[in-house]
């Protein structure tokens, strides 16, 4: 357990919260043997006690100043210090065994791709509309960039700090999501994919809108660029 305690120790790791006190205690109770890097919690001014309970951590805690879930991700990024930069949301739902098999293959690679369904795997948290849905934009990324992955709005990376110098984000969105493996295919970087299995959210309900981020998203796609 020890080696794969310090191998995370090169790493940022992002988690962008809003009122999540019932949940964000869990997470990081989860991951504080893992020995990361940094944890950047980035909050969109959380009216709960999320603030309260991520003060009893060793993390830096951020109050968002971005608009936008892609903007607080982005505004976390640039407050990054480390080598290797990753995410989780802070509901539970990611699995943090993701973060050693992720470790373990970037040293070959550029970036390292979660993905839900790979190999025939599903999300607990998909509803008939966002099972379409993001099969509707995924087949849409493979066939207009020629990006290879097969979840594109599960956003679990873990990339190479460097990769910045040519991967220009601009999304404040949920584009964000597709974005970065899309510019990383651009670009000719090196990438990879695994299967991480979405759990069960550990509380609280989705702040996704289906219909309304998804347009988002759609339009998003048609504004990227290198």
């Amino acid at each position: 357990m020890k080696t794969q305690d310090t191998e995370l120790h090169d790493v940022s790791l992002i988690i962008a919260t809003y009122n999540e006190e019932e949940s964000l205690g869990y997470v990081l109770d989860e991951i504080k043997d893992f020995n990361i890097g940094e944890i950047i919690i980035i909050d969109k001014n959380s009216t709960d006690n999320t603030k309260h309970i991520a003060e009893k951590y060793d993390v830096k805690f951020i109050t968002q100043s971005q608009e936008g879930w892609g903007g607080a991700v982005k505004e976390a990024i640039g407050l990054s210090s480390k080598e290797y930069i990753t995410y989780m949301d802070g509901d539970g739902s990611y699995n943090p065994k993701a973060l050693h098999e992720m470790k373990s293959l970037i040293k070959d690679q550029d970036a390292v791709f979660c993905s839900r369904y790979k190999d025939g795997a599903k999300s607990p948290d998909d509803t008939f509309i966002r099972a379409i849905g993001n099969k509707l934009f995924t087949n849409f990324v493979r066939f207009r960039f020629g990006c290879e992955i097969t979840d594109s709005l599960f956003f679990y990376p873990m990339f190479n700090r460097d990769i910045l110098k040519k991967v220009n984000l601009q999304s404040d969105d949920f584009t964000l999501c597709l974005e970065l493996p899309v510019k990383v295919h651009q670009n000719k970087l090196k990438y990879t994919e695994i299967l991480s299995e979405e759990r069960e959210r550990y509380a609280g309900k989705t702040k996704v809108n289906a219909l309304i981020d998804g347009s988002k998203i759609l339009k998003g796609i048609f504004s990227i660029t290198r």
